[in-house]
């Protein structure tokens, strides 16, 4: 076989790769699972319209992107082939692309390397855009559909109801997002519900539970709130309650989750964060509370109990732990810190 190019070392074959899989119209990736790190090429981002510095280079970028239909059967199909349920990883579904809009692909991947039990240390694979093609197979389907039929006045009458239904369906789309947001949101704060905060941690607790990430979960309590109830009135209590959420929900980062448990008491959940890091966290946010004003001219403590993610944990025991610590804390003269 005749050569056309010779590389003359491991270096010089790396660099030719790394720019055929730039130039490429695939989206290329290489998960490393002992560090998470994951390698995203450069034809990853300009098929989803993100920019390069804007993404973490970590399993969580990819969980997020793809479409909340989509996740629970694309994660067990991922989870089925990393433990050797399955010999194959090749699945469609939809990614969320940087302007909001949704894109087919198909994600193909391959264990490459392996620890020593057999487990997952290494694993490669691509992102191939099919959004044409599935739309395309899509709407021939569709349209086979209605050729079965073979009834051309019920085709014309379609047509000419397609605005009216699309402007039905518009109205109806924005009576389910605002359906889905009360269900999720609580009224006075607007920070999420207890529903859809538990939702959340169950979600939370799965990723550390695979990844072996820590996760640390906060119950806070605002002071003697009674007292401001009966002293000031309830519209001051309401709005001391929707003063200090706006005041916390600044003090935590993007990815923290801040919900309203009930009454004066709220929940925080820290992604990624050790007992140590998210102690710390709190202590600037109890202190930040005391140094300033609320509802204009309220003076507010806060009590705190956090506590930390375990293995053996379920998430009725996380809310028990925190429970009693938050109890503890109140006992300890109150603006105060329990953790375990």
């Amino acid at each position: 076989m005749k050569k056309t190019y010779v590389h003359h070392n491991a270096n010089d074959a790396d660099f030719t790769l790394n720019n055929i899989l730039d130039i490429s119209n695939q989206g290329f990736w290489d998960w490393n699972v002992a560090t998470g790190h994951v390698y995203r090429s450069i034809g990853w981002f300009h098929m989803l319209g993100y920019d390069y510095d804007t993404c973490k280079n970590d399993v969580f970028t990819w969980e997020d992107i793809i479409h909340e239909n989509d996740y629970p059967h694309v994660m067990a199909h991922f989870e089925a082939y990393v433990t050797g349920k399955s010999d194959v990883y090749q699945i469609m579904y939809r990614c969320r692309k940087c302007d909001g809009s949704y894109l087919w692909i198909e994600d193909s991947g391959k264990i490459v390397q392996r620890k020593e039990d057999g487990s997952a240390l290494r694993m490669i694979g691509a992102h191939t855009n099919i959004h044409e093609a599935k739309l395309l197979r899509d709407s021939l389907i569709q349209k086979n559909k209605l050729l079965a039929n073979d009834n051309a006045q019920l085709e014309m009458l379609v047509k000419e109801r397609t605005k009216e239904l699309n402007e039905i369906n518009e109205k109806l789309n924005l009576q389910i997002e605002e359906a889905h947001y009360n269900a999720s949101h609580d009224v006075l704060t607007s920070l999420f519900n207890r529903r859809e905060f538990e939702r959340l941690l169950d979600k939370e607790i799965d990723r550390a539970r695979r990844y072996m990430y820590p996760l640390s979960i906060v119950l806070m309590d605002i002071d003697n709130f009674k007292t401001i109830n009966d002293q000031y009135g309830h519209k001051k209590g309401d709005q001391a309650l929707i003063d200090m959420s706006a005041f916390v929900k600044r003090m935590i980062r993007s990815s923290d989750v801040l919900a309203r448990w009930g009454g004066e008491e709220f929940m925080i959940i820290f992604p990624e964060s050790n007992l140590t890091t998210t102690i710390e966290k709190i202590e600037s946010i109890r202190k930040a509370i005391v140094q300033n004003l609320f509802a204009e001219n309220l003076n507010i403590t806060c009590s705190f109990g956090v506590t930390t993610y375990h293995n053996e944990d379920t998430k009725d025991s996380i809310f028990l732990r925190c429970d009693q610590l938050l109890y503890m804390a109140k006992n300890a003269n109150k603006n105060n810190i329990q953790f375990q």
